[in-house]
This record gives structure tokens, sequence and C-alpha cells, in this order.
């Protein structure tokens, strides 16, 4: 059986990065920047306001300033301040000639086109032309994450529509006669398909994009019509829930053997998830996910995580956080390498993971509010409460 390690490092030499798209800025959030983004003038481009007030010569002492203009924000003016003289300005407005400071309207006492002040200081109150960026700086890296800022930057540097990373195409089928709709109430034997949910739910939070989901018996030859009925060009990985163990109804592998997918693991050492399966076929993927759901977290932050980030972004980051065992309890290890469910806590001043109840692969009730995964190496006997552990956090 691979290691988690093992999984990753085979991915990313497997995997082939997707071809980047531009697309306007109200679609850009959340994407991966696949270009350097560069400012083209000085930022500020000129020397402006930072308030509303009055601009003068900083070297003037006169008791009092005769206002000769008005320079509302967005618009120039051709007047030059001599001594003795004043502009009327507001916040953003272009500095006029001759002028070097900016007094602030709170300390003006205007009466007719004259104005004094009641306060002065050195202060200029001028956004300096280039204070904040010069020409050709870059601004934004390549491979930066576009969030409300720095699409708010794109924006003020005219970059309308970056070359960015794809979203991965998601079609997901969730497998098994058991499985009802989630709005129907269960027969015996049945229960509700959760796993649909789930998976929605992970590719909505890591940005890729749900191309198609659907639900099918279990009945190879209707997995099979399944697959082959869709559009090839309309999905880049192919997800199935359920059919990875060994079982007579487990025909995951089966299936994309005979749709032409080569198999490159199906077996991790990995505990919960150890039956997972990836198999890629030219350009696509595919993973058989074991059904459970504590197994389909693991398994796509371990693994099918590094698949999308391979095909978005050429790169896989897998950061784990290192802090105390929390919570009390002792942690018992495995042959296998475990991966816990776990939440942030403060503890003893300080940040400690706590271990969540894990009854089962299957049990979603103790997992609530779980924000991280500790990981036990594979053959320790135990990790005691206090020592440091190490764990990916599976929301950042």
């Amino acid at each position: 059986m691979l290691s988690i390690t093992e999984a990753r490092a085979l991915i990313a030499q497997t995997v082939h990065v997707l071809p980047p798209l531009r697309v306007p800025l109200a679609q850009a959030d959340g994407r991966t920047l696949r270009e350097s983004l560069v400012a083209e003038e000085d930022i500020p481009a000129f020397d402006r306001s930072a308030m509303d007030g009055y601009a003068i010569r900083a070297d003037d002492s006169a008791p009092e300033f005769r206002i000769v203009s008005e320079i509302p924000a967005g618009t120039l003016s051709v007047r030059v301040i001599a001594p003795g003289e004043c502009a009327r300005i507001f916040t953003g407005a272009a500095i006029p000639d001759g002028a070097t400071q900016v007094l602030m309207q709170e300390f003006a006492h205007r009466n007719g086109d004259r104005v004094s002040f009641t306060q002065r200081d050195a202060k200029t109150n001028i956004r300096s032309r280039g204070e904040d960026a010069r020409e050709g700086s870059v601004l934004l890296e390549r491979g930066m994450s576009l969030g409300p800022v720095e699409i708010s930057l794109c924006a003020q540097l005219g970059k309308t529509a970056p070359l960015v990373a794809p979203r991965p195409r998601i079609f997901h089928i969730a497998t098994g006669s058991e499985l009802v709709p989630p709005d129907e109430l269960p027969g015996a034997g049945q229960i509700r398909d959760s796993n649909s949910a789930l998976v929605s739910a992970l590719v909505q939070e890591c940005g890729a994009e749900m191309a198609r989901q659907l639900r099918v018996g279990d009945d190879p030859a209707q997995l099979l019509d399944a697959i082959s009925s869709a559009d090839i060009e309309s999905w880049d990985v192919l997800l199935l829930s359920g059919g990875a163990s060994v079982g007579d109804h487990d025909f995951g592998a089966r299936t994309l053997r005979e749709l032409g997918f080569s198999l490159h693991f199906q077996q991790l050492n990995l505990r919960p998830g150890k039956p997972l399966t990836f198999g890629t076929r030219g350009r696509h993927l595919a993973f058989v996910i074991p059904g459970n759901p504590l197994s389909h977290i693991v398994c796509w932050h371990l693994v099918i995580r590094a698949a999308l980030d391979m095909l978005a972004t050429g790169a896989v980051e897998f950061g784990l956080m290192e802090a105390p065992l929390g919570g009390g309890v002792v942690l018992k290890g495995n042959p296998r390498e475990t991966w816990w469910p776990a939440r942030i806590a403060w503890e003893r001043g300080g940040v400690n993971f706590v271990p969540l109840k894990w009854q089962s692969s299957g049990d979603t009730t103790g997992i609530i509010g779980m924000d991280a995964l500790i990981r036990i190496p594979a053959g320790i006997a135990a990790v005691q409460p206090g020592e440091p552990i190490s764990a990916r956090l599976i929301h950042a």
C-alpha cells in the first residue's frame, strides 16, 4: 500500500495542469492568478489631497490666504498657487502647482474669499505620486489567490480580465441501491444519500465546479452507461462514491478499467479511507471513494484535493500545523497512518487540537465542528495529551 506522501507524489507526477483562462473580475473571486500583474503607472499617479481643506505653500507664513480656485476630485487646476494664495481642495483632488501642503478644513476660518487657520503643523496631508507603488512594480504575483482586496487592486490596475486557473469540473456519482434522496423517507434497509450533499459542499468550498451529479444503484451496467453517456468534454474529474472495496457489489475499479482508465493505486496505508482508487485516462482523472462520510472527508482533504490543486495551479500544497494534543484524550496508534477528526481550541492559554468522537467512518454526529485532521503516524503506540502533533487544517 502507498503512503499518503507517495500517493500525493504520484498525483503530482501524473496530473497535468489545465490551461488558464481570462475571466471578468466579477468571476475572479477565489481563483488562482496565473500571471504576475505589474503597475503600468505610479500609484497614486499624481500628488493628491488626503483630505478636504486648503492647498497652500508649506513655507508660506501669511496669517491669511486668498482663495483663488476650487478643486473637486477629478478635476485639474491650471492656477499656480502663489505666496498668500490657496486653493479650496477636496479629498482625492490633484494638488495644484505651487502648493506643497493641505491645511485641514476643521482648522479653517473663512470670510468670503479669505481664509485663516487656527492651527498649523508640519503635516503635508498629501498623498505623493508613487508612494504606494512605482511604475513597473510587480503587485500581484503569479500563484496568488484572488480575494476582494486583490480584485480591487486588479480594478485599480485596469486588469479587468486577469489570467486565472480554471475551476476543475467534477462529475460525481453516488452508488448504492440502498440510497434514496434526502427528502424521501427511507424504507426498510434504505438510507438517505448524504454523500452527494457532502461532495457538493466540498466542491464548492474548494472553488471547483460541480458539472454533473447522479445517483445509481449497485448495477455495473447502469454505472457504466451513466458515465459513458455524459459529454466527455463537460468534466475533468470523475468521483464515484462507494464501490471502492472488494465486495461483490464494489465494482468501481472494474468500471474504470472497462472505460479505459489506467489505475495507479487501489489502496493506501490510510485510516480511514484505505480502499481509495485513483485512475487516469488521457487528461481525465477518476477516484473511487470509500462510501463512509468520514472516509470521504479524509480522502478529499489528503488526496483528491491534491489532484484538483494540480489541475488548477500545477502545484500541490500540503501545509501542516503543529500544536499540542488537547482534550485530555489518549489517541491510540494503528499499523496504518491515521488521520483523526479534531477541532482547534484554546486550552491552557494556547492552541490545541482536541480530538472528536469517532465511533466509525459512517458516523458524522460526533465530528460536528471538525476543522482539522490530526496525523497519527503509522505504527506508533499512542499520542499522549500535551504531546506535539501535526494536523491538516481543512478550512484553511
